[in-house]
Protein backbone atom coordinates (compact mmCIF):
# COMPACT_ATOMS: atom_id res chain seq x y z
CA UNK A 1 0.00 0.00 0.00
CA UNK A 2 2.83 2.38 0.88
CA UNK A 3 4.57 1.72 -2.45
CA UNK A 4 1.36 2.44 -4.35
CA UNK A 5 0.81 5.63 -2.36
CA UNK A 6 4.36 6.77 -3.11
CA UNK A 7 3.75 6.32 -6.82
CA UNK A 8 0.50 8.28 -6.71
CA UNK A 9 2.14 11.19 -4.87
CA UNK A 10 4.76 11.58 -7.52
CA UNK A 11 2.21 11.78 -10.31
CA UNK A 12 0.98 15.13 -9.13
CA UNK A 13 3.48 16.40 -8.61
CA UNK A 14 22.29 13.44 -10.46
CA UNK A 15 26.72 14.38 -13.40
CA UNK A 16 29.15 12.79 -15.76
CA UNK A 17 29.23 13.16 -19.38
CA UNK A 18 30.10 9.57 -20.42
CA UNK A 19 32.39 10.88 -23.13
CA UNK A 20 35.45 8.85 -23.97
CA UNK A 21 38.80 10.56 -23.97
CA UNK A 22 41.98 8.59 -24.52
CA UNK A 23 39.90 5.45 -23.96
CA UNK A 24 39.00 6.56 -20.44
CA UNK A 25 35.57 7.67 -19.29
CA UNK A 26 35.49 11.06 -17.65
CA UNK A 27 33.21 11.93 -14.76
CA UNK A 28 32.51 15.30 -13.23
CA UNK A 29 33.01 15.72 -9.52
CA UNK A 30 31.55 18.66 -7.65
CA UNK A 31 33.29 19.33 -4.38
CA UNK A 32 32.95 22.50 -2.31
CA UNK A 33 30.68 23.87 -5.05
CA UNK A 34 33.41 23.69 -7.71
CA UNK A 35 33.35 21.39 -10.73
CA UNK A 36 36.42 19.60 -12.03
CA UNK A 37 36.82 16.62 -14.32
CA UNK A 38 38.34 13.46 -12.93
CA UNK A 39 38.74 9.96 -14.30
CA UNK A 40 36.17 7.43 -13.26
CA UNK A 41 38.56 5.38 -11.13
CA UNK A 42 38.83 8.41 -8.84
CA UNK A 43 35.34 7.84 -7.47
CA UNK A 44 35.85 4.21 -6.63
CA UNK A 45 35.34 1.37 -9.04
CA UNK A 46 32.48 -0.19 -7.07
CA UNK A 47 30.44 3.00 -6.85
CA UNK A 48 30.86 3.62 -10.57
CA UNK A 49 29.74 0.08 -11.31
CA UNK A 50 26.63 0.49 -9.15
CA UNK A 51 25.52 3.62 -10.96
CA UNK A 52 26.41 2.30 -14.41
CA UNK A 53 24.68 -1.03 -13.85
CA UNK A 54 21.44 0.49 -12.59
CA UNK A 55 21.37 3.19 -15.27
CA UNK A 56 21.91 0.58 -17.99
CA UNK A 57 19.02 -1.49 -16.65
CA UNK A 58 16.69 1.51 -16.55
CA UNK A 59 17.60 2.54 -20.09
CA UNK A 60 16.24 -0.77 -21.34
CA UNK A 61 12.81 0.81 -21.09
CA UNK A 62 11.91 2.05 -24.56
CA UNK A 63 10.48 5.31 -23.18
CA UNK A 64 13.69 6.38 -21.45
CA UNK A 65 16.35 7.70 -23.84
CA UNK A 66 18.51 9.52 -21.31
CA UNK A 67 19.35 9.71 -17.63
CA UNK A 68 21.15 12.26 -15.51
CA UNK A 69 22.07 10.93 -12.07
CA UNK A 70 23.65 12.93 -9.26
CA UNK A 71 25.10 11.19 -6.22
CA UNK A 72 26.10 12.96 -3.01
CA UNK A 73 27.91 10.59 -0.67
CA UNK A 74 30.09 11.40 2.34
CA UNK A 75 30.03 15.11 1.48
CA UNK A 76 31.27 14.63 -2.10
CA UNK A 77 29.04 14.85 -5.18
CA UNK A 78 29.32 13.06 -8.50
CA UNK A 79 27.45 13.47 -11.79
CA UNK A 80 26.68 10.75 -14.34
CA UNK A 81 24.89 11.05 -17.68
CA UNK A 82 23.65 8.35 -20.03
CA UNK A 83 21.86 7.98 -23.35
CA UNK A 84 20.76 10.86 -25.55
CA UNK A 85 18.25 13.67 -25.10
CA UNK A 86 16.99 13.21 -28.67
CA UNK A 87 16.74 9.63 -29.84
CA UNK A 88 19.22 9.00 -32.65
CA UNK A 89 20.94 12.39 -32.33
CA UNK A 90 23.74 11.47 -29.94
CA UNK A 91 23.12 14.55 -27.76
CA UNK A 92 24.33 13.17 -24.45
CA UNK A 93 23.11 15.14 -21.42
CA UNK A 94 25.70 16.86 -19.25
CA UNK A 95 26.08 18.05 -15.67
CA UNK A 96 24.84 21.48 -16.80
CA UNK A 97 21.85 20.31 -18.86
CA UNK A 98 18.85 22.26 -17.59
CA UNK A 99 15.72 20.31 -16.63
CA UNK A 100 12.34 21.44 -15.40
CA UNK A 101 12.32 20.15 -11.83
CA UNK A 102 8.52 20.58 -11.51
CA UNK A 103 7.15 19.82 -8.03
CA UNK A 104 10.59 19.57 -6.42
CA UNK A 105 10.13 23.37 -6.47
CA UNK A 106 7.77 22.90 -3.53
CA UNK A 107 10.67 22.01 -1.24
CA UNK A 108 12.19 25.44 -1.96
CA UNK A 109 8.85 27.00 -0.99
CA UNK A 110 8.96 24.95 2.20
CA UNK A 111 12.45 26.23 2.99
CA UNK A 112 11.31 29.84 2.58
CA UNK A 113 8.27 29.14 4.78
CA UNK A 114 10.58 27.62 7.40
CA UNK A 115 12.68 30.78 7.32
CA UNK A 116 9.54 32.89 7.78
CA UNK A 117 8.46 30.79 10.78
CA UNK A 118 11.88 31.11 12.41
CA UNK A 119 11.80 34.87 11.88
CA UNK A 120 8.33 35.15 13.43
CA UNK A 121 6.69 36.26 10.21
CA UNK A 122 4.48 33.15 10.13
CA UNK A 123 3.16 30.63 12.61
CA UNK A 124 2.16 27.11 11.63
CA UNK A 125 -1.02 27.47 13.70
CA UNK A 126 -2.12 30.77 12.19
CA UNK A 127 -5.34 31.13 10.20
CA UNK A 128 -4.12 31.91 6.68
CA UNK A 129 -6.70 34.70 6.41
CA UNK A 130 -4.61 36.65 8.95
CA UNK A 131 -2.18 37.37 6.12
CA UNK A 132 -4.57 37.95 3.21
CA UNK A 133 -5.46 41.54 2.28
CA UNK A 134 -9.15 40.80 1.67
CA UNK A 135 -11.65 38.71 3.63
CA UNK A 136 -12.20 35.09 2.69
CA UNK A 137 -14.99 33.87 4.97
CA UNK A 138 -15.21 30.71 2.87
CA UNK A 139 -11.73 29.46 3.78
CA UNK A 140 -12.92 27.44 6.76
CA UNK A 141 -15.21 24.55 7.56
CA UNK A 142 -17.67 24.84 10.43
CA UNK A 143 -15.50 27.44 12.11
CA UNK A 144 -12.25 25.53 11.55
CA UNK A 145 -9.93 27.73 9.47
CA UNK A 146 -7.24 26.71 7.03
CA UNK A 147 -3.91 27.16 8.82
CA UNK A 148 -0.41 27.70 7.50
CA UNK A 149 0.53 24.11 8.37
CA UNK A 150 -2.36 22.86 6.25
CA UNK A 151 -0.99 24.55 3.14
CA UNK A 152 2.47 23.08 3.79
CA UNK A 153 1.15 19.54 4.20
CA UNK A 154 -1.55 19.48 1.48
CA UNK A 155 -4.30 19.14 4.09
CA UNK A 156 -6.05 22.47 3.46
CA UNK A 157 -8.94 21.07 1.45
CA UNK A 158 -7.98 23.24 -1.54
CA UNK A 159 -8.16 21.45 -4.91
CA UNK A 160 -5.13 20.23 -6.80
CA UNK A 161 -5.98 21.58 -10.24
CA UNK A 162 -6.57 24.99 -11.73
CA UNK A 163 -9.10 26.95 -9.68
CA UNK A 164 -12.42 27.59 -11.38
CA UNK A 165 -12.28 24.56 -13.66
CA UNK A 166 -14.70 21.67 -13.46
CA UNK A 167 -15.04 18.22 -14.90
CA UNK A 168 -11.35 17.76 -15.59
CA UNK A 169 -10.62 14.35 -17.02
CA UNK A 170 -8.95 11.88 -14.72
CA UNK A 171 -5.38 10.90 -15.52
CA UNK A 172 -4.99 7.28 -16.61
CA UNK A 173 -2.37 5.33 -18.56
CA UNK A 174 -4.71 5.42 -21.54
CA UNK A 175 -5.15 9.20 -21.75
CA UNK A 176 -1.85 10.69 -20.59
CA UNK A 177 -1.34 12.87 -23.68
CA UNK A 178 -4.95 14.06 -23.74
CA UNK A 179 -4.78 14.87 -20.03
CA UNK A 180 -1.48 16.74 -20.35
CA UNK A 181 -2.67 18.79 -23.34
CA UNK A 182 -5.83 19.81 -21.51
CA UNK A 183 -3.97 20.62 -18.30
CA UNK A 184 -1.31 22.72 -20.05
CA UNK A 185 -4.05 24.73 -21.78
CA UNK A 186 -5.76 25.42 -18.46
CA UNK A 187 -2.50 26.37 -16.75
CA UNK A 188 -1.58 28.81 -19.51
CA UNK A 189 -4.85 30.70 -18.96
CA UNK A 190 -4.24 31.29 -15.26
CA UNK A 191 -3.72 34.80 -13.88
CA UNK A 192 -3.21 36.00 -10.32
CA UNK A 193 -6.44 38.11 -10.26
CA UNK A 194 -8.45 35.15 -11.54
CA UNK A 195 -6.83 32.85 -8.98
CA UNK A 196 -7.78 35.15 -6.09
CA UNK A 197 -11.31 35.60 -7.40
CA UNK A 198 -11.81 31.87 -7.72
CA UNK A 199 -10.30 31.39 -4.26
CA UNK A 200 -13.15 33.45 -2.80
CA UNK A 201 -15.70 31.11 -4.41
CA UNK A 202 -14.35 27.83 -3.06
CA UNK A 203 -16.29 25.74 -0.61
CA UNK A 204 -14.25 23.76 1.91
CA UNK A 205 -16.12 20.50 2.41
CA UNK A 206 -14.35 19.05 5.45
CA UNK A 207 -12.29 20.15 8.42
CA UNK A 208 -8.84 21.39 7.32
CA UNK A 209 -6.00 19.23 8.59
CA UNK A 210 -7.98 16.02 8.39
CA UNK A 211 -7.24 14.61 4.94
CA UNK A 212 -4.20 14.70 2.66
CA UNK A 213 -5.13 16.05 -0.78
CA UNK A 214 -2.19 17.12 -2.94
CA UNK A 215 -2.79 20.73 -3.94
CA UNK A 216 -0.89 22.84 -6.45
CA UNK A 217 -3.34 25.67 -5.80
CA UNK A 218 -2.59 25.47 -2.09
CA UNK A 219 1.14 25.75 -2.81
CA UNK A 220 0.59 28.85 -4.94
CA UNK A 221 -1.44 30.36 -2.11
CA UNK A 222 1.51 29.68 0.19
CA UNK A 223 3.74 31.50 -2.29
CA UNK A 224 1.36 34.45 -2.29
CA UNK A 225 1.36 34.60 1.53
CA UNK A 226 5.16 34.53 1.62
CA UNK A 227 5.18 37.39 -0.86
CA UNK A 228 2.87 39.37 1.40
CA UNK A 229 4.72 38.80 4.68
CA UNK A 230 8.08 39.74 3.16
CA UNK A 231 6.65 42.48 0.92
CA UNK A 232 8.85 41.23 -1.92
CA UNK A 233 8.07 39.25 -5.09
CA UNK A 234 7.86 35.54 -4.33
CA UNK A 235 10.25 34.39 -7.06
CA UNK A 236 12.80 37.00 -6.03
CA UNK A 237 12.61 35.68 -2.46
CA UNK A 238 13.24 32.08 -3.51
CA UNK A 239 16.20 33.10 -5.66
CA UNK A 240 17.83 35.35 -3.05
CA UNK A 241 16.98 33.60 0.21
CA UNK A 242 17.20 29.91 -0.71
CA UNK A 243 18.84 29.35 -4.09
CA UNK A 244 21.59 31.90 -3.56
CA UNK A 245 22.29 30.60 -0.05
CA UNK A 246 22.73 27.12 -1.49
CA UNK A 247 25.18 28.59 -4.05
CA UNK A 248 23.03 27.41 -6.95
CA UNK A 249 24.02 29.65 -9.84
CA UNK A 250 22.24 27.70 -12.58
CA UNK A 251 18.71 27.48 -11.13
CA UNK A 252 15.99 29.82 -12.39
CA UNK A 253 12.27 30.33 -12.79
CA UNK A 254 12.86 31.63 -16.31
CA UNK A 255 15.85 30.44 -18.31
CA UNK A 256 17.72 33.31 -19.97
CA UNK A 257 18.27 33.37 -23.73
CA UNK A 258 21.96 32.59 -23.42
CA UNK A 259 21.11 29.36 -21.56
CA UNK A 260 18.18 28.17 -23.68
CA UNK A 261 20.47 25.87 -25.65
CA UNK A 262 21.05 23.90 -22.45
CA UNK A 263 17.34 23.45 -21.64
CA UNK A 264 16.48 19.81 -22.31
CA UNK A 265 13.82 19.06 -24.88
CA UNK A 266 11.00 17.03 -23.39
CA UNK A 267 8.62 14.22 -24.32
CA UNK A 268 5.48 12.53 -23.09
CA UNK A 269 5.23 8.95 -24.33
CA UNK A 270 7.85 9.98 -26.92
CA UNK A 271 5.73 12.89 -28.20
CA UNK A 272 7.50 16.31 -28.06
CA UNK A 273 5.91 18.58 -25.46
CA UNK A 274 6.09 22.38 -25.07
CA UNK A 275 7.98 24.17 -22.33
CA UNK A 276 6.10 25.03 -19.17
CA UNK A 277 4.87 28.58 -18.61
CA UNK A 278 4.16 28.17 -14.88
CA UNK A 279 6.67 30.87 -13.93
CA UNK A 280 4.65 33.52 -15.75
CA UNK A 281 1.03 32.73 -14.89
CA UNK A 282 0.76 32.51 -11.10
CA UNK A 283 3.60 32.52 -8.57
CA UNK A 284 5.25 29.39 -9.93
CA UNK A 285 5.39 27.89 -6.44
CA UNK A 286 3.89 24.58 -7.52
CA UNK A 287 6.66 23.67 -9.94
CA UNK A 288 8.24 26.38 -12.09
CA UNK A 289 11.94 26.05 -11.26
CA UNK A 290 14.52 24.79 -13.73
CA UNK A 291 17.90 23.45 -12.63
CA UNK A 292 20.86 21.26 -13.50
CA UNK A 293 22.15 18.07 -11.94
CA UNK A 294 25.21 19.86 -10.58
CA UNK A 295 23.07 22.60 -9.01
CA UNK A 296 20.70 20.06 -7.48
CA UNK A 297 23.70 18.38 -5.92
CA UNK A 298 24.47 21.70 -4.28
CA UNK A 299 20.89 21.73 -3.02
CA UNK A 300 21.41 18.24 -1.58
CA UNK A 301 24.61 19.45 0.08
CA UNK A 302 22.59 22.35 1.53
CA UNK A 303 20.18 19.81 3.07
CA UNK A 304 23.11 18.26 4.95
CA UNK A 305 24.42 21.56 6.38
CA UNK A 306 22.38 21.31 9.59
CA UNK A 307 21.39 24.98 9.51
CA UNK A 308 18.23 26.06 11.31
CA UNK A 309 16.17 26.62 8.15
CA UNK A 310 16.91 23.12 6.89
CA UNK A 311 16.19 21.60 10.29
CA UNK A 312 12.87 23.43 10.54
CA UNK A 313 11.83 22.43 7.02
CA UNK A 314 12.52 18.76 7.85
CA UNK A 315 10.18 18.70 10.87
CA UNK A 316 7.34 16.21 10.79
CA UNK A 317 3.98 17.99 10.68
CA UNK A 318 1.33 15.57 9.40
CA UNK A 319 1.37 11.76 9.38
CA UNK A 320 -0.07 10.44 6.13
CA UNK A 321 0.51 6.77 6.90
CA UNK A 322 2.49 4.77 9.44
CA UNK A 323 5.89 6.49 9.65
CA UNK A 324 5.08 8.34 6.43
CA UNK A 325 4.99 12.04 7.22
CA UNK A 326 5.03 15.34 5.41
CA UNK A 327 6.94 18.36 6.67
CA UNK A 328 7.41 21.67 4.90
CA UNK A 329 6.43 19.98 1.60
CA UNK A 330 9.02 17.23 2.16
CA UNK A 331 7.87 13.59 2.30
CA UNK A 332 9.53 12.13 5.39
CA UNK A 333 9.61 8.36 5.17
CA UNK A 334 10.86 5.88 7.75
CA UNK A 335 9.33 2.42 8.01
CA UNK A 336 10.13 -1.24 7.70
CA UNK A 337 10.70 -0.86 3.96
CA UNK A 338 12.91 2.25 3.93
CA UNK A 339 15.59 3.97 5.98
CA UNK A 340 14.70 7.50 7.09
CA UNK A 341 14.77 9.83 4.12
CA UNK A 342 13.39 13.10 2.80
CA UNK A 343 11.97 12.91 -0.68
CA UNK A 344 10.10 14.79 -3.38
CA UNK A 345 9.36 13.92 -6.98
CA UNK A 346 9.02 16.22 -9.94
CA UNK A 347 6.60 15.45 -12.71
CA UNK A 348 5.70 17.55 -15.70
CA UNK A 349 4.55 16.60 -19.18
CA UNK A 350 8.13 16.78 -20.51
CA UNK A 351 10.33 15.57 -17.65
CA UNK A 352 10.45 13.39 -14.56
CA UNK A 353 12.73 13.57 -11.54
CA UNK A 354 13.23 12.07 -8.09
CA UNK A 355 15.12 13.68 -5.20
CA UNK A 356 15.89 11.60 -2.12
CA UNK A 357 18.07 12.44 0.88
CA UNK A 358 19.13 9.78 3.42
CA UNK A 359 20.63 11.74 6.34
CA UNK A 360 21.89 8.87 8.50
CA UNK A 361 23.92 7.38 5.67
CA UNK A 362 24.91 10.79 4.25
CA UNK A 363 23.62 9.85 0.83
CA UNK A 364 21.60 12.04 -1.52
CA UNK A 365 20.38 11.11 -5.00
CA UNK A 366 18.82 13.18 -7.79
CA UNK A 367 17.64 11.51 -10.99
CA UNK A 368 16.38 13.24 -14.17
CA UNK A 369 15.03 12.16 -17.50
CA UNK A 370 13.45 14.27 -20.23
CA UNK A 371 10.66 11.77 -20.77
CA UNK A 372 7.34 11.68 -18.94
CA UNK A 373 4.66 9.08 -18.25
CA UNK A 374 3.26 7.09 -15.36
CA UNK A 375 5.58 4.24 -16.33
CA UNK A 376 8.66 6.47 -16.42
CA UNK A 377 7.85 7.75 -12.96
CA UNK A 378 7.80 4.22 -11.58
CA UNK A 379 11.11 3.44 -13.30
CA UNK A 380 12.82 6.46 -11.70
CA UNK A 381 11.35 5.55 -8.33
CA UNK A 382 12.74 2.02 -8.62
CA UNK A 383 16.10 3.32 -9.89
CA UNK A 384 16.52 5.70 -6.95
CA UNK A 385 15.94 3.04 -4.31
CA UNK A 386 17.97 0.43 -6.16
CA UNK A 387 20.97 2.79 -6.25
CA UNK A 388 20.60 3.56 -2.56
CA UNK A 389 20.21 -0.07 -1.53
CA UNK A 390 23.21 -1.13 -3.63
CA UNK A 391 25.33 1.67 -2.17
CA UNK A 392 24.19 0.70 1.31
CA UNK A 393 25.18 -2.91 0.71
CA UNK A 394 28.53 -1.74 -0.67
CA UNK A 395 29.28 0.36 2.40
Amino acid sequence: MKKTFLILLSLFSICSSCKSQNKKENRVIINNNKSIEIYSDGIGKEIKQIIDRNAKETLKDSLINSLSIGLHINNVSFCFNYGELTKGKGDIPAHNTIYEIASITKTFVGSLAAKAVLEGKLSLEDDIRTYLPRPYPNLEHNGNPIKIKHLLTHTSGLPNGVLGTKNEIRLTKQNEIEYATMHLSLEDKQTKPKFLTELSKLKITEKPGKTFNYSNSGTNLMGYILELVYNRPFQELILSEIISKAKMNDTHFNVSKNKQNRLANGYLLSKPMPKSNLANTLWGAEGALKSTTSDMLKYIHYQFTNNEIVNESHKKIFEIDTDYWIGYYWWIISNQNHDLHFRHDGGISRAKSVLAIFPKKKIGIIVFTNQSSIRVNQKLNDLTYKIYNDLNDHK
